[in-house]
């Protein structure tokens, strides 16, 4: 039996930032994968910055530089999962993406990984009683979010609180993606912040120099 996390994120970029939290919760929660799973711009509730395909093709060059982290079977770490990107909003949320991966993975143990920002909302998510009854999930601290303070607040949480592994310290969260868009707009230098290859592909598609607004 394995131990997978489900990483559903705008990954508009990825940053080092995703890539060391995907590293860290699967040492200290002992998993043996993680699946990156970049949401689609059909979304409602986000404006995404550039097209689909150019942030999957951002997040096969970060993970392609990864290929030496490797799981207690050998096997890679770190995969990517497209199956929200033809998401129709609206119709399709986590819980059918958690089903999903049931389907793939029927004898691994499942955990969705989150942060502590989203506990609050949780409760309002599509078809939220069924996803947090039947689904796992592994809970990032953030700075100015008290974890089971959150999750002692709304009843569906504190009557599954079994459901949620929180993660209270040494994750740290500091580089941004819209921090990265924003010094690309303003002629930074983002270097250091997100992997080369990101970057030069950034630059080469001339990605993120106007801001995309609703």
């Amino acid at each position: 039996m394995r131990r997978i996390g489900i990483y559903g994120s705008s990954f508009d970029p990825i940053t080092y930032s995703h890539l060391f939290t995907a590293s860290a919760v699967a040492s200290r929660k002992r998993l043996d994968k993680v699946i990156f799973t970049p949401c689609s711009s059909k979304r409602r509730d986000k404006v995404l910055q550039t097209e689909d395909q150019h942030r999957l093709n951002m997040l096969e060059l970060a993970l392609r530089e990864c290929k030496t982290k490797t799981n207690r079977f050998g096997e890679p770490l770190f995969e990517i999962s497209t199956v929200e990107l033809n998401a129709l909003p609206g119709e399709t949320y986590t819980y059918d993406t958690m089903e999903h991966f049931r389907k793939q993975f029927p004898d691994d143990e499942l955990f969705f990984i989150m942060g502590a920002d989203l506990l609050e909302g949780l409760p309002n998510w599509g078809n939220a009683e069924k996803l947090v009854k039947n689904h796992r999930f592994i809970v990032m601290s953030r700075e100015g979010y008290h974890i089971d303070d959150l999750i002692a607040a709304h009843p569906l949480l504190r009557n599954n609180d079994e459901q949620f592994l929180t993660m209270s310290k040494g994750i740290s969260m500091g580089i941004s993606s819209s921090y990265i868009r924003g010094e690309i707009r303003n002629g930074g230098d983002p270097s250091f912040l997100l992997p080369d290859v990101v970057l030069a592909y950034i630059y080469q598609n001339g990605l993120y120099t106007q801001e995309v607004v609703s």
